[in-house]
């Protein structure tokens, strides 16, 4: 694929005041509840969570990138698929893990950058870029979704 032309949403510190926390803390929680250990990453502009932990793919450590996407709330995710902005590719070359909560942090889809990385990006109008902003598209059968405590996992 060539260079794309790309618009992206322009940063809120609201949304970013409203949900950074909660999302990372969701995962945080998730995290622990099964096994692993997670902290804030030191640096900024690089993924939110560094997890030392066991798993067979990355014995030693890997990375974690959460949000909240608002606009889904409650368990059931009524999309077709999961969206993850072209913007985050940046995550895409250390072994990353990503969140997507639900509105109130209960609910999660989760997926790893080595999955989205050979996706095609395409374009997606949506409320924030009427044009020009780009989006993986994952779908449903490469994600999995977990609750914020999996003792209530359905």
């Amino acid at each position: 694929m060539g260079a794309i032309m790309m618009k992206t949403k322009r940063f809120s510190k609201g949304l970013f005041t409203k949900y950074d926390k909660q999302a990372r803390q969701a995962t945080i929680d998730y995290l622990k509840h099964i096994g692993f250990s997670a902290v804030e990453n030191d640096n900024k502009y690089a993924q939110d969570l560094v997890v030392v932990g066991e798993i067979d793919t990355y014995p030693e450590k890997y990375f974690v990138e959460c949000e909240v996407k608002a606009v889904w709330r409650g368990s059931h995710f009524p999309y077709p698929n999961v969206q993850l902005p072209y913007r985050k590719k940046k995550f895409f070359n250390k072994p990353t893990q990503f969140f997507i909560w639900n509105e109130d942090c209960t609910r999660a889809a989760t997926f790893w950058s080595h999955d989205v990385k050979p996706l095609q990006p395409v374009e997606v109008q949506n409320v924030h870029i009427a044009k020009g902003e780009y989006f993986y598209q994952i779908p449903l059968d490469m994600v999995r979704f977990v609750d914020r405590d999996p003792d209530k996992s359905l």
